[in-house]
């Protein structure tokens, strides 16, 4: 985990504050590890911390929280919805702030989703989650301080790790999520303005000039060599035969399909997203 602390204080939602501190002090008081994933951990890494306008906002969060297994879960909710910060909904996952009605999705890693890295969920038991690459997102996430007064330091996955939570959920739940395609194109086609760029240029010449200096080309397949540093083999393998399935005409596109849905001149865009999914994938191979 990254001890650094980057402070944005200020810049955020002053009702996702409360929403996450509520949520903050139940979990240090149970010893439960959490960080924020999703599309607002995408929004404060691009939007607040390298300025790169988000492709939309969102209202909501997801968290992940690190539990040993459904008593340990059961614990943290009961304590949520006892002291009146959450409440429930129809879906197992997903709770409500009582004050200002913001979606709250807790999902649930660690010892609790075994070897498989996989949850079922109770008491049915038939909605099976993949919660591969959360270790290692946590494990490399980045203390983001939200709030100065009173102080509110929360992780936040590296954008190597949000890479890999996004490709492994839309993959988790396809058709589902649309989103998770598009914002996986948006951290491809933005990584480079992350300070990236200047990195190439400083220390990686060589990839710089193999790409013939095309930075956003280096940089995704820089970003593929980030995310093998960050994951497990195991994880590593599963991204690759994802990627490997996804750049065969064979096998129908849909990832690409996905990513380049409603943008202008698709043809040329698919091109382009295509040779950015190959750079991602030898940036990996390299690596692993």
């Amino acid at each position: 985990m990254n001890n650094i602390s980057i402070n944005i204080s200020g810049k955020i939602d002053p009702e996702k504050i409360k929403v996450l501190r509520n949520i903050k002090d139940v979990a240090d008081d149970l010893g439960i590890p959490f960080f924020v994933v999703g599309a607002f951990a995408r929004e404060v890494i691009f939007e607040h911390i390298h300025q790169i306008p988000s492709p939309r906002m969102t209202e909501d969060i997801d968290i992940g929280v690190e539990v040993a297994n459904w008593e340990e879960f059961q614990l943290l909710k009961t304590t949520l919805l006892d002291r009146k910060i959450l409440a429930e909904t129809k879906s197992s996952h997903r709770f409500v702030d009582t004050e200002s009605s913001m979606i709250v999705d807790i999902l649930p890693y660690g010892g609790i989703s075994g070897e498989s890295k996989k949850i079922s969920w109770p008491p049915d038991y038939d909605m099976v989650m993949s919660m591969l690459g959360f270790e290692e997102a946590y494990r490399s996430a980045l203390t983001v301080r939200l709030s100065r007064k009173p102080v509110l330091d929360i992780l936040i996955p590296s954008v190597p790790a949000l890479a890999i939570l996004k490709l492994i959920s839309w993959n988790d739940a396809y058709p589902t999520r649309e989103r998770d395609a598009q914002d996986l194109l948006f951290i491809l086609e933005n990584y480079d303005a992350t300070g990236i760029e200047a990195q190439l240029y400083d220390t990686h010449v060589p990839l710089l000039t193999e790409e013939e200096y095309d930075t956003r080309l280096a940089s995704v397949r820089l970003l593929g060599r980030d995310i093998a540093h960050v994951c497990e083999q195991a994880t590593a393998n599963t991204l690759m035969a994802i990627l490997v399935r996804e750049i065969d005409e064979d096998q129908g596109f849909r990832l690409l399909t996905q990513m380049v849905k409603g943008t202008s001149f698709q043809g040329v865009k698919f091109e382009a997203v295509l040779q950015l999914l190959k750079k991602l994938l030898q940036g990996i191979q390299e690596a692993k």
